[in-house]
């Protein structure tokens, strides 16, 4: 088959500039035209979006700082949220901001409204938990069936009176009164679909609302700013920027890409211009199963490569093996960065964070801390509190003591508040007020030494000499020592406060898998660590939507991952679908194929020159022969290892 084939078509690099004119064309009050703009893999959305908001910027900036309104801009994560901000001119006219953050803006302060929802949605969900407990067995699900029931019960005793109401983004502080993600997002729908005069505050306030990531945005939200705009379409524009294709996340809708309400403007980019022409042809095959969209690169575009490689299950030496893979794409490519672990433009997608800790070496910590589905989520996007304290906190002391730099070391501890800086401190040893400190830091220093200390190791030596506060819940795995002869006001007073905000108990599972994680060696911190800042090569399928890299190899391997929601084994026809699956797709709904088709089009449209797949397989014959019927790859792009 002609190699020309597999090669995506070429356009001027202005192709879809007439795109942004017909944005701005939507753009006036009362113009009655909101829009849907789809964008696939390095379309320039973001440009988009940002000239849209110039657009706004120098037609409505005057008027609306004078007036008090703002133009929304509504995204799915911080890190997108960060990005926009950083795209546009900073100026008071912008809010934006995350769509929890948004929803829960829109509803704070509610707190009677928000106590009467939870008093009209908690009966149903509480009589449905009972009817399974009734039907189901005993085992851990009735365990945890009663749990909710009793969790329920109260909460439905502790509504009886008025309350206020908190978000919490990070679950820290799971008390009655937090309210979660998913509770905010729900409310928030609801009230603004019930309750007129939230409608009317929102288009009053924000006459122009931008929702990017829409595909990944919660339907009921979604759903809510379509009905805003039926009603309010001549007071607010409402623009959804985003790509079906790219929907990874639970919760979004999945019909945005087939239809949409009437008198709504759709716009669809057709340009790549990030990716050689050989990507952006795999990108327009993987999408030719699903919506059929086609994109073109520019002209001018490099022709680029595509390379597969199969493998086995249970190869034993991974890790040698995918250094030879990159070995042979940098002979293959002529691009010596191939072999460069530490390359700013070079990315390994792996499918579970596990599996970056098996390669990167905090593994134990990681199978250990995520035994706990109540903190796994938060381990994952480095958002755990109490292992933030030993990665920012704990680990930068550790090293700078190893490495014998005081003025470091007095910086940790003076940003860190250390108790052992107290003025109370100070005042009983005037002659020497960093004795204690130093004698501290010394034994510290001695226990650290071990590069198999352990995590619990650490946390003891801190807490016997008061060296830095210790996170609440890790309080409870460390024996106070009470001949201390230290006791700040300030300890005094978190104390008091942490009494009044902590939760009556920690999950089950976290006392569990934080007694495990302690036990582990101290030093995995340095590798999870650099793993969570990005500082190694290594990321995750889905967490790299919206990145670009010169050269991306993707590490595909169920067993290893482990999980339910991909198979790739499925998707490449090495396994069948499963007679439940099957069924599924018959009846119109989505499968895991569907969501593995949006996964393998998200990570092989990241790639700008090169790109490599890592096939782990039961069936390498079957896989070799899916990729040529799907058109994925040429023969001479296939190797087996």
């Amino acid at each position: 088959m002609s190699k020309e084939l597999y090669l995506a078509e070429t356009r001027p690099v202005n192709h879809d500039n007439s795109i942004d004119k017909g944005i701005q064309e939507c753009l006036h009050i009362g113009s009655r035209k909101s829009f849907i703009t789809f964008a696939g893999a390095g379309s320039g959305k973001t440009y988009s979006l940002k000239e849209a908001l110039d657009f706004l910027k120098a037609q409505y900036s005057d008027d609306f700082s004078r007036q008090g309104k703002k133009i929304a801009v509504v995204t799915f994560t911080n890190n997108a949220a960060e990005e926009i901000k950083d795209r546009i001119e900073q100026n008071v006219v912008f809010a934006v901001s995350t769509v929890h953050s948004f929803c829960w803006s829109a509803i704070a302060g509610f707190n009677e409204d928000i106590r009467k929802w939870y008093l009209e949605t908690i009966p149903s969900e509480l009589e449905k938990v009972q009817d399974e407990e009734r039907r189901g067995r005993a085992g851990k699900a009735s365990d945890a069936r009663k749990r909710t029931i009793i969790r329920l019960t109260e909460k439905m005793e502790w509504l009886a009176e008025s309350r206020s109401f908190i978000y919490d983004p990070n679950g820290l502080k799971s008390s009655q009164n937090a309210l979660s993600h998913a509770d905010v997002l729900k409310i928030f729908s609801h009230f603004l679909t019930t309750k007129p005069m939230m409608a009317e505050v929102i288009v009053n306030k924000f006459p122009f609302i931008f929702i990017d990531e829409s595909q990944d945005t919660n339907k009921d939200v979604v759903s809510a700013f379509f009905e805003l705009q039926d009603a309010k379409s001549d007071k607010v524009v409402i623009g959804l920027f985003g790509d079906t294709m790219q929907r990874i996340f639970g919760g979004g809708e999945p019909e945005l890409g087939k239809t949409k309400p009437i008198g709504w403007t759709t716009f669809d980019k057709k340009m790549n211009h990030r990716s050689a022409r050989r990507i952006v042809g795999l990108g327009n095959q993987i999408r030719y199963e699903d919506d059929k969209r086609k994109q073109y690169a520019r002209d001018g575009a490099a022709e680029g490569y595509v390379r597969y490689f199969l493998l086995p299950h249970g190869v034993p030496n991974k890790d040698e093996v995918e250094a030879k893979i990159r070995e042979t794409m940098a002979e293959v490519t002529g691009d010596t960065e191939w072999t460069d672990t530490r390359s700013k433009e070079t990315a390994i997608l792996i499918l579970e964070h596990k599996m970056a800790g098996r390669r990167l070496g905090f593994d134990d910590l990681w199978d250990n801390l995520s035994k706990s589905s109540s903190i796994k989520d938060r381990i994952s996007e480095g958002e755990n509190a109490e292992l933030n304290f030993f990665s920012y906190l704990v680990f930068p002391l550790a090293d700078a003591s190893l490495k014998k730099r005081p003025a470091e070391l007095m910086y940790i501890l003076r940003e860190s508040k250390s108790p052992l800086l107290e003025t109370s401190v100070f005042d009983v040893n005037k002659d020497d007020p960093l004795a204690l400190a130093r004698a501290a830091e010394h034994d510290f220093r001695d226990v650290i030494s071990n590069d198999k200390v352990s995590f619990r190791e650490v946390l003891e030596v801190l807490a016997e000499h008061k060296l830095l506060r210790i996170p609440s819940k890790l309080q409870s795995f460390v024996a106070h020592s009470e001949e201390s002869e230290i006791e700040s006001e300030t300890e005094q007073k978190e104390a008091l406060l942490e009494i009044e905000e902590e939760p009556e108990g920690w999950d089950d599972s976290e006392i569990a898998a934080w007694a495990e994680a302690l036990e582990t060696d101290f030093f995995q911190i340095r590798y999870y660590k650099d793993y969570i800042d990005e500082n190694s090569i290594f990321r995750t399928h889905q967490g790299v939507k919206g990145n670009e890299f010169e050269r991306v190899m993707v590490v595909m391997d169920d067993d290893e991952a482990g999980g339910f929601l991909f198979s790739y084994e499925q998707y490449f026809g090495a396994k069948e679908l499963s007679p439940a699956s099957q069924k599924k797709r018959n009846e119109g709904e989505e499968t895991g194929l569907d969501r593995t088709r949006r996964l393998f089009y998200v990570t092989s449209t990241r790639a700008k020159s090169s790109l490599a797949h890592v096939i782990y397989t039961s069936d390498i014959a079957k896989v070799r022969e899916n990729l040529i019927k799907k058109r994925f790859a040429r023969e001479d792009e296939i190797f087996e290892f």
